[in-house]
């Protein structure tokens, strides 16, 4: 009901309301309905720690909160049509695309949580998920806001082919066609590159990677795949460390990870998170945060914190 509906009138229809006292009322109502909302956020959040714990899952988590902002496009004004941290990831349509491989399985994962919170959006829960399993892992803290709206129908959810390649034909070119139409730079995009101190790479899935090495042949989780780094449940600078040194050919290192050691600009960042972790955690959290914003509407217009 509009406001001016609630001064002239009761909030249940009954007697005329003084203006400052409906105000206050409209407040106060506005007030419960950010505290339900960000008490059900926290209640998402410790699910998901659990989760956690249980399945070891924090690689793909990560990667769904990712994929579903990474679509986002800076040319496009109109919501949703200019993609990002929408929910929209939620349809099958966009989970067939085939960057989004095996990522049904991370919509399962988290099916419950969201049927027990329905007040929390799957554009938030994807983004909460994501930042969770981050710091889960042992990484910085990230400065998340939330208060996303959903698309409504899978003929919202964005074109295929926004999404970053592992082997592209120009690596550097390729990173940059993708990252700059998000309307990230450089050091937000090796910064970003740096998550992959995370989890495998299947080669049923994105043709890249050993079937299985030393590293992952008894999980946790499902066996097999190929990981980044040693212990690759851990977030923090392995990963910098390990592409710049290629010593372990069980370690994988794609087209599109050996070039931030290549290119010049690239690879001022790299050897900057190779040396310093906190760096990396610094620029990290900051780019992070940033790309979960991507392309959302905020229900309130500034978003709401959980910390």
């Amino acid at each position: 009901m509009a406001v001016h509906h609630l001064l002239r009138r009761g909030i249940s229809g009954g007697s005329p309301l003084h203006p400052l006292r409906g105000l206050l009322l409209v407040s106060q109502a506005s007030s419960a309905a950010a505290g339900d909302a960000v008490a059900e956020l926290r209640g998402a959040r410790e699910d998901v720690k659990q989760l956690l714990k249980e399945k070891s899952c924090h690689p793909i988590l990560v990667r769904l909160g990712w994929h579903d902002a990474g679509t986002y496009d800076k040319n496009i004004s109109e919501w949703p049509q200019c993609g990002g941290a929408n929910g929209s990831l939620r349809f099958e349509i966009e989970l067939k695309h085939a960057a989004n491989a095996g990522l049904v399985n991370a919509l399962k994962l988290i099916q419950a949580i969201k049927d027990k919170y329905a007040g929390v959006t799957y554009a938030d829960l994807f983004q909460l998920a994501s930042a969770t399993a981050v710091e889960e892992a042992g990484g910085p803290k990230i400065p998340m806001i939330y208060g996303r709206v959903d698309v409504s129908a899978p003929d919202q959810c964005p074109p295929e082919g926004r999404l970053p390649a592992a082997g592209p034909p120009s690596p550097a070119e390729h990173l940059r066609e993708v990252f700059y139409r998000m309307g990230l730079n450089d050091k937000e995009i090796v910064a970003l590159s740096g998550a992959h101190t995370l989890g495998r790479s299947r080669p049923e899935r994105s043709g890249w990677g050993k079937p299985e090495t030393k590293y992952t042949k008894n999980g946790p989780g499902a066996p097999g795949g190929q990981s980044w780094t040693s212990q690759w449940l851990k977030f923090d600078n392995s990963y910098f460390k390990d592409v710049k040194e290629r010593r372990d050919e069980d370690l994988l290192v794609l087209p599109t990870d050996a070039v931030l050691f290549e290119d010049s600009s690239f690879k001022i960042y790299a050897e900057k998170y190779a040396e310093d972790q906190d760096t990396f955690f610094e620029d990290y959290a900051e780019a992070h945060a940033k790309l979960s914003n991507l392309g959302s509407k905020f229900d309130p217009p500034k978003g709401v914190s959980l910390d």
